[in-house]
């Protein structure tokens, strides 16, 4: 079993348990497991570990296969108890970081540009090979001053949920994003995203108590 679905195993079932007899909920989650295997061997792991952000693609296989083994019936504040409970703690955890203060530091934002650049170098090489159909990149085209800056203009999770029919579900897993974001006291500002058709995923991320953070309305 793939470590993200063993991770989801427990707030799974008990979902299943609460909305279907005992035999329909071991059937649904044979199926959800059936389907995590099925399209990770088929639809691939964007290079495994060697890629930093495979494990994104990975976790969206099992919210996908769980979503379709309850016939599409898992909706968005579904997800967002499920999450809890089952990274729930990892999550509040980031509360010890606070982006209002690092990101005021010019060497820990040149850290994390130089971490988006490698990155970005690493997938100009192995994209359309080993990493498959992994996340294009541009780090911050609208050269913000402050906080952090960069755009996707693919995304495999896009690609997949397109394929499959399940565009419909996929903003609900792109709001991960804002709720790891305001969980370390940031903001991200992201009015376009590639689920909702807009071409791009834009991503600006600031402390939270920044003047721009709080005006921001509309973010997806």
């Amino acid at each position: 079993m793939d470590k993200y679905l063993k991770i989801l195993e427990p707030a799974m079932k008990r979902w299943l348990s609460e909305h279907n007899s005992p035999e329909e909920a071991k059937t649904r989650w044979e199926k959800t497991m059936e389907l995590d295997e099925k399209w990770i061997k088929e639809e691939g792991n964007l290079g495994g570990k060697k890629n930093p952000m495979a494990n994104n693609m990975l976790e969206a296989y099992a919210f996908f296969a769980f979503y379709e083994s309850v016939d599409r019936t898992f909706g968005k504040e579904d997800l967002r108890m499920m999450i809890d409970a089952a990274m729930g703690k990892s999550i509040r955890m980031l509360s010890h970081f606070n982006l209002n203060t690092l990101l005021k530091h010019k060497w820990i934002v040149g850290i994390i540009y130089r971490y988006l650049e490698n990155y970005q170098k690493k997938a100009k090489r192995f994209r359309g090979r080993e990493w498959g159909n992994t996340w294009e990149i541009r780090i911050n085209p609208d050269r913000h001053e402050k906080g952090i800056g960069f755009v996707y203009d693919t995304c495999p999770l896009n690609d997949f949920a397109r394929k499959h029919g399940y565009i419909d579900f996929l903003p609900n897993l792109c709001a991960i994003d804002q709720m790891t974001c305001s969980a370390a006291h940031g903001k991200l500002i992201r009015h376009k995203t590639l689920a909702e058709g807009d071409g791009e995923c834009n991503y600006w991320i600031l402390g939270s108590e920044e003047p721009e953070a709080i005006a921001d309305t509309g973010s997806k």
